[in-house]
């Protein structure tokens, strides 16, 4: 297990379909994840069960539960996505998704597992991740753990308010 004194991350269980089925539903997180529609909970079950039992290299993502320590409240998720082995490269996605977990420092926590994980585990050499330019909070966590912006791209995201811009960042193992 991924663990520290503040956080510690696990793969998804079958009992987790109530809180996957609230985060993945919430429309405010939709505009963080780039998605639209909402999920049924018999197709969220579906994932836990073919797709996040994959080995990484054979499903090319990992979903992992955020796990406050002290208290055992699931209060979000991260994510390595597009798995490159080849390239030894991955995205990172992560998200807070319980309001009243935030500002507790299980996103720092969470990241810095999740890149000790992903450089000294998985052996890559480096990780990249979009946050919207509006994002500040993101923008900070992943600069603080020092990814840099490195790339800016226009109108990337259809939104209800309109067109938004993003960054990439990106983390190189030194």
């Amino acid at each position: 297990m991924l663990k520290n004194e503040i956080t510690y991350l696990r793969a998804l269980e079958p009992d987790d379909i109530d809180y996957l089925y609230k985060w993945e539903n919430d429309p405010n997180i939709w505009e963080v994840s780039i998605t639209n529609t909402p999920y049924s909970k018999y197709t969220l079950a579906k994932y836990i069960a073919e797709t996040a039992s994959l080995d990484i290299y054979e499903a090319k993502q990992l979903r992992l539960v955020i796990v406050e320590t002290k208290t055992e409240i699931p209060s979000g998720l991260i994510d390595i996505f597009d798995f490159d082995p080849t390239n030894m490269r991955a995205g990172v996605g992560i998200a807070i998704n319980e309001t009243k977990q935030r500002g507790k420092k299980l996103a720092d926590n969470a990241l810095k597992l999740l890149i000790e994980y992903c450089f000294d585990v998985l052996h890559l050499h480096q990780l990249y991740c979009n946050i919207a330019v509006t994002n500040k909070p993101s923008i900070n966590l992943f600069e603080k753990n020092g990814f840099i912006k490195c790339g800016h791209l226009k109108h990337w995201h259809l939104n209800r308010n309109g067109w938004s811009d993003e960054y990439i960042l990106q983390l190189i193992k030194n």
